[in-house]
């Protein structure tokens, strides 16, 4: 019961925080800003939502570290500035690697019964959440590049050191994530989801 409360007060202060921002930046005239955070807005509801129908796909752990990343990287990084602290942008992308093996888990655990998992090889699992992570990281500086080409913006800054950076920042995140993995996977008389 704990939990389920916690990921509802987490989800009513970041729409608090989502909605004071909007007042601000409508009161400032930055439709950048008030486009942003209005995107966070959405998609917070939108995962709350997915998150109680779909409790196994993305349990409360994952939820609130999920929605915590969408605040923090796009209205505090983007909107208030935060990108001009050192290093930001690197604790972001390693934090984008521990979320993204979790992602990759939880849609094992989704598609898969508990026993269904103890029948696949565990060094599989630690390869595909691997490789998994290792995606969504060159996929999301596929992304920066081509919207960097084709819209005129400076998302990679440092252009290829900042994108072998990001990518090992995200290597990082998702090496430190697969010991847990591991042990999930061998506790054979437990559930294998994240609670």
């Amino acid at each position: 019961m704990r939990n389920k409360n916690t990921t509802k007060y987490v989800t009513i202060l970041l729409l608090i925080i989502y909605l004071g921002s909007i007042a601000i930046f409508v009161k400032d005239k930055n439709t950048m800003n008030i486009l942003i955070a209005s995107i966070c807005t959405v998609g917070t509801i939108i995962l709350y939502f997915v998150h109680k129908k779909y409790t196994r796909l993305i349990d409360n752990n994952l939820y609130i570290v999920s929605a915590l990343f969408v605040m923090i990287s796009s209205l505090l990084g983007s909107c208030y500035g935060f990108y001009d602290i050192n290093h930001y942008d690197d604790f972001l992308h390693l934090w984008s690697g521990l979320i993204t093996v979790s992602i990759a888990f939880s849609i094992m655990t989704f598609f898969h019964s508990d026993n269904d998992l103890k029948k696949i090889n565990k060094y599989f699992i630690i390869i595909y959440v691997f490789m998994f992570s290792m995606g969504v990281a060159s996929l999301w500086e596929i992304s920066e590049f081509l919207i960097d080409r084709f819209l005129g913006m400076n998302m990679q800054v440092g252009g290829l050191v900042d994108t072998m950076i990001d990518m090992i920042d995200a290597l990082v995140g998702a090496i430190i994530m697969l010991p847990f993995i591991y042990k999930k996977l061998n506790l054979t008389n437990k559930k294998l989801t994240f609670k």
